[in-house]
């Protein structure tokens, strides 16, 4: 017979400590009087008795399944009630963290920590908008992770510092992108297009628009026309959040016809 892709520990009575009897304030994973149940999910073998080795001797942590098979991870944390999940990032990201993302809808009270063997790559990018409470390296040092899992399980969050310089320069290259994309667009009004879309990203209306720049009324509507069709905006107010990606609304010049 196959052997079940599956383990669940024994739960020794000696390991089950009362935690603080603090009020909780909230939080995933968050419970008075309770110990906080583990479970790991990784595909080697190895990794999974490297992390027990380290957590089993913690204090009021109790790890009590673990698996290799991403098929498993979804029943073994709700069969087990597992507060915090640690799970390999491959794993993880597969399917556009289609795993990650029906733990936490089907249990919202475990908190789901990802240990990653590098900080970069797209599915790591797509694991960590999926509502994870944290990322690790499985390189770290394991009394990181015994606090990690003790973080996350009081409604935390940690990233190693790989990690979060990795986040960081994700968002500064998402901004930038943005910024660029913005600048192009702009770039095919004339100068004039410009000058009224800068104004109309000021809040102004029409009216005020058309006196400002010394127009009438039709010609202010005439040229929001036209720039929103160059931009490919629907309305005012998307067309203003690309100027303001764009810099018209910072004072930059812009010439006038």
């Amino acid at each position: 017979m196959a052997q079940s892709p599956l383990r669940t520990a024994p739960a020794p009575a000696a390991r089950r400590t009362t935690l603080s009897h603090a009020t909780p304030s909230g939080g995933i994973g968050r419970r008075a009087e309770a110990t906080v149940t583990v479970g790991i999910a990784d595909r080697e073998v190895l990794v999974r008795g490297g992390i027990r080795a380290a957590l089993e001797p913690a204090h009021g942590i109790d790890v009590v399944a673990d698996t290799g098979d991403e098929s498993a991870v979804i029943e073994m944390t709700l069969r087990h009630r597992i507060g915090v999940l640690l799970i390999d990032s491959g794993m993880a990201g597969t399917r556009g963290a289609w795993v990650t993302r029906t733990v936490r809808r089907l249990s919202p009270s475990t908190a789901v920590v990802v240990l990653a063997s590098a900080p970069g790559g797209g599915h790591l990018d797509r694991v960590l908008r999926s509502g994870v409470a944290g990322c690790l390296l499985k390189s770290g040092n394991p009394q990181d992770l015994v606090a990690a899992v003790r973080v996350v399980a009081r409604g935390g969050a940690v990233l190693c510092p790989e990690a979060a310089k990795h986040v960081l320069d994700s968002v500064a290259r998402i901004d930038t992108e943005r910024v660029e994309r913005a600048r192009g667009l702009i770039g095919g009004l004339t100068p004039r297009e410009r000058e009224v879309l800068g104004l109309v990203a000021q809040g102004m209306a029409n009216g005020e628009i058309a006196r400002a720049l010394h127009l009438s009324e039709g010609g202010v509507k005439a040229h929001i026309s036209r720039l929103l069709t160059k931009l490919g905006c629907g309305n005012r107010v998307r067309a203003a959040l690309i100027a303001q990606d764009a810099g018209l609304t910072e004072g930059l010049p812009a010439d006038r016809t």
